[in-house]
């Protein structure tokens, strides 16, 4: 019977019967019909009227060779008036290259990853850039890469977009023989390309992480994460701030608790998810904000009923005064995590509180978020089936 009951809730949901705990419409936005991947959601990215969705798993020109789905806001109601209006696939394209693993939107550019797994080998991987013509089309004008001769794991973990400048990652080495980097790009106008301005590093030591995966870029400053991996210790966050000098060190934000690190950037305020902190290892995301001159911890965001082992922290995302953060939730007595949710938190005069749930009632919830002011964008990626993408208004 609870079976029943959550996949009617589900349906219930999507297609707009029945709103989430504190009433928020939220709706899936059109799935491509000739998708054909499990993996639609895996990451999603939002800037004003645009939304994009990663596929990574899509089947193109090959398996796994990865696609990325632009949708557009288009005149009616906020949530029902989006519509898909790009199918991007790189070139070159190429199987087992999962085009779509992550995603970065900063205005008419988009950054797109095209990264194996990040255990696996170091591969062809690639970020590319595309551009949105005067006439409504995407275009590739970019493909940007690292060094093959440096150890520093798979390029294109992460990536960031800010403008005119790009922030590429490395993973690193998940078993600590080396620490991995983050490549800055930079497009010059004056010659209509893009060319590498920095690669950044930080001293490899395996006790505070090692550098590489997701990476975080607005303005002056730039947020990478730092995992022990498999060391179970916690990891750190290693902030650069630019100036008329370049890049340098702005703060080494230690006792991180997770072990692929999730973190989001947006102007003075990080917030980095610890999905393993805890004595409970319910978890935990913390806020930092920059001062003058330097970063300090502001406060640690806390569901309203913690659960144990309940990974919140697994995916975060701020936007101004609002922040999400994805965790599991009724667990119902079971040993096992039955509800991934999303927690919708919002600061008011310098103090964030829990605003309401996002709920679905199903574990692939909240595996990708971002949040454009009071839209949020939610990826919702099954094992075995294709993904979806929701979208809705937040308190």
């Amino acid at each position: 019977m609870l079976r029943c009951l959550s996949a009617l809730l589900v349906v219930a949901l999507a297609t707009g019967l029945l709103p989430p705990r504190a009433g928020a419409q939220i709706e899936a936005l059109p799935r491509p019909d000739t998708l054909e991947a499990a993996s639609f959601g895996v990451s999603v990215a939002l800037d004003d009227s645009i939304a994009v969705v990663g596929a990574s798993g899509a089947s193109v020109c090959g398996e796994d060779a990865g696609a990325v789905f632009v949708y557009e806001r288009q005149p009616g109601p906020l949530v029902t008036s989006w519509a898909l209006t790009a199918r991007l696939v790189p070139q070159p394209c190429r199987a087992k290259a999962f085009f779509g693993a992550d995603v970065s939107l900063s205005g008419p550019r988009l950054l797109v990853s095209a990264s194996s797994e990040h255990f696996a080998g170091e591969g062809q991987n690639a970020a590319y850039v595309f551009e949105r013509t005067t006439d409504g089309a995407w275009q590739q004008t970019a493909r940007l890469t690292g060094r093959d001769n440096r150890q520093e794991g798979p390029f294109a973990a992460g990536v960031a977009l800010d403008g005119d400048r790009a922030a590429v990652s490395t993973a690193g080495n998940p078993d600590g023989a080396y620490s991995g980097a983050v490549y800055v790009f930079r497009h010059r106008p004056s010659r209509d390309a893009w060319g590498q301005t920095a690669r950044l590093t930080a001293p490899h030591s395996l006790q505070t992480g090692s550098l590489g995966g997701d990476v975080a870029l607005d303005g002056p400053h730039l947020a990478v994460g730092a995992s022990t991996f498999f060391e179970r210790d916690p990891g750190s966050v290693h902030v650069f701030r630019h100036d008329a000098e370049g890049w340098r060190k702005d703060a080494h934000l230690r006792g991180i608790d997770a072990f692929f690190i999730d973190l989001d950037l947006d102007g003075r305020t990080l917030v980095v998810g610890q999905d393993r902190a805890g004595d409970d290892a319910s978890g935990t995301a913390t806020v930092y904000t920059r001062g003058d001159t330097t970063w300090a911890r502001s406060t640690t965001l806390r569901p309203s009923i913690p659960y144990e082992s309940g990974a919140f922290g697994s995916a975060v995302s701020v936007s101004g005064q609002r922040a999400l953060v994805t965790g599991y939730d009724e667990q119902l007595g079971n040993e096992i995590n039955i509800d991934r949710v999303v927690y919708v938190f919002r600061r008011r005069n310098g103090t964030w509180q829990e605003q309401t749930i996002l709920d679905l009632g199903t574990v692939y919830f909240g595996a990708s978020l971002a949040l454009d002011g009071r839209i949020a964008l939610i990826g919702s990626v099954p094992e075995t089936e294709t993904g979806t993408a929701y979208i809705t208004r937040v308190p």
